[in-house]
């Protein structure tokens, strides 16, 4: 890898200036779904509608996150990011407008999902670049053997927006249908001036990555491994936050309004153990990848196991806090390793991918399989990431960890 430039007193700041901006992203993701049954019921689309729309723009990053990627080991996170939050900035003022032009009675049916869809579109284009180029500028202000510290801070970003999200999402629709929208545009304008002036060591002090240190154009086939544990871990998590409902009806014997209260509590808790795991284990241990990798797949395997036996309100929270924990684990070890193999950029791409394609076979499981099946499925995809434990094992062991 390069070598990096002396760690200043305020690269430290700067990590947690670009981990805000990422932050946006779990933001607008939850706080999306939130406001999903008001949207349904103010502006004349149906809930079949919202969740296609929704799903165009979280798939186009399929697309998009590879790309940004690579346009970041090339060129520098600095734009990336920019043109992510851009990208984001236009995508919700589009929502907004949309949604206040349907509220005043000049926007209908498919004039209405026409907007939405263009803002969808641009969203999942742009906003895809946001986790790959804050990782690769992340690491680009820690040390060299901080890689996994510098990507925790952007994980622990994502985990907060997760837990603002919805709180912002609920407080923010007692005023109007739009004003969630409006809330996520003031954000990405004020996490758009935070970063403006962070420095980006690939463009701004003009440093170049030795030969081998990234393989923009060629794959490493040593990748292959954590391309499969991104996916298994993506389909566990997918699983166990799609399964929870119907475990917690049944197993509690509850109405499904209180299944979702309890589910809304259980979720917020593992938000939590995975925010203060990755502030307080990764970020401060320094942990090698490989320890996090390991202990990720053990913690996540045992937290479904907990899911799937459980019948206690308490066990399930123990299972779920237990599997976020894990995965919160597990994601900065892999993307870690991924960045030394292909580029940080390159390969925190690829890893964005393997998760938004986990999160598509988990939602074509759900539509082939009953309800009562999901969880022992999330087991089961954990069972996969841990039989990758030894091709991964023989990497660690190789390259010294």
């Amino acid at each position: 890898m390069s070598q990096r430039v002396p760690r200043l007193a305020g690269q430290r700041m700067a990590v947690w200036r670009i981990s805000a901006a990422a932050a946006l992203l779990g933001l607008g993701q939850n706080g999306f779904l939130v406001a999903l049954p008001m949207l349904v019921a103010q502006s004349g689309l149906a809930l079949e509608q919202w969740a296609g729309l929704l799903l165009l723009g979280s798939m186009l990053f399929v697309v998009g996150s590879p790309f940004w990627g690579r346009f970041s080991d090339r060129h520098g996170s600095r734009p990336v990011v920019l043109q992510a939050l851009g990208g984001y900035i236009i995508s919700f003022t589009l929502v907004a407008s949309a949604l206040a032009a349907a509220i005043a009675g000049w926007l209908q049916g498919m004039t209405l999902i026409a907007v939405v869809a263009v803002a969808r579109i641009i969203y999942g284009l742009t906003v895809a670049g946001m986790v790959p180029g804050c990782q690769r500028w992340a690491v680009a202000l820690e040390p060299e053997n901080h890689r996994a510290r510098a990507l925790a801070a952007i994980s622990a970003g994502l985990s907060s927006g997760r837990l603002l999200g919805p709180l912002v999402a609920s407080a923010s629709l007692t005023l109007s249908l739009y004003a969630p929208f409006v809330i996520m545009v003031i954000a990405g304008v004020l996490a758009m001036v935070l970063v403006l002036g962070v420095a980006d060591p690939h463009h701004d002090m003009q440093q170049q990555e030795t030969p081998g240190a990234w393989s923009g154009r060629r794959f490493n086939p040593r990748l292959w491994p954590y391309i499969g544990l991104a996916l298994a871990i993506s389909v566990a998590l997918s699983l166990m936050q799609l399964g929870l409902p119907d475990a917690l009806q049944h197993r509690l014997a509850i109405t499904p309004d209180q299944a979702s209260h309890l589910m809304g509590i259980m979720l917020s808790l593992g938000a939590l153990g995975s925010l203060l795991v990755q502030v307080l284990a990764v970020r401060r241990r320094r942990l090698p990848w490989s320890w996090l990798v390991a202990g990720g797949i053990l913690a996540a395997t045992a937290g479904t196991l907990l899911l799937t036996l459980g019948g206690t309100a308490a066990w399930l929270a123990l299972g779920t806090v237990m599997t976020s924990i894990g995965i919160a684990l597990a994601v900065p070890g892999y993307n870690s390793r991924a960045g030394q193999l292909q580029g940080q950029g390159t390969g925190s791409g690829l890893m964005g991918m393997m998760h938004t394609l986990g999160y598509g076979l988990a939602t074509a499981i759900v539509a082939l399989s009953p309800a009562t099946t999901l969880l022992p499925l999330a087991l089961l995809a954990c069972g996969c990431a841990a039989l990758l434990g030894w091709p991964i094992a023989l990497d660690a062991r190789r390259a010294g960890e």
